[in-house]
C-alpha cells in the first residue's frame, strides 16, 4: 500500500510542530520495519530448522511467482505509522540532555 500525500492541516491540528511530527511518525515507521523483519526473518528460520525450507524452493523454482507481488502484499510501515499518528497511539517524550 503506497503512502498518500498527507495533509499539513490535520497534522498540526494534532500538533504544534510538523517537524516534529514528521520525524515521531519516521521513528516508528523504522521501528515497525524492524519489527516486520524480524518476523520475517524468523519465519525462515522456523521453516529452516522443520525442514520445509528445502520444500519451498523446489516449489518456487516450479510456480514462477514475480518479486513484486510480495512486496503489494505487505503493508507499508510508513502508512501504519502515520495511521497510529492520526489514531493518537503514538506518544513520545524528549530524553534529559547529558552534561
Amino acid at each position: 500500500m503506497p503512502a498518500k500525500t498527507q495533509d499539513i492541516k490535520e497534522i498540526l491540528n494534532r500538533t504544534d510542530n510538523l517537524y516534529e511530527a514528521a520525524m515521531v511518525i519516521a521513528k516508528r515507521a523504522r521501528q515497525i520495519n524492524e519489527e516486520l523483519y524480524q518476523k520475517k526473518r524468523d519465519r525462515q528460520i522456523l521453516e529452516e530448522l522443520e525442514g520445509g525450507y528445502e520444500e519451498d524452493l523446489l516449489q518456487m523454482e516450479h510456480e514462477e511467482k514475480e518479486p513484486e507481488e510480495q512486496y503489494l502484499e505487505d503493508e507499508n510501515p510508513v502508512v501504519m505509522a502515520i495511521e497510529e499518528f492520526y489514531q493518537d497511539k503514538l506518544s513520545f517524550h524528549y530524553e534529559t540532555q547529558r552534561r
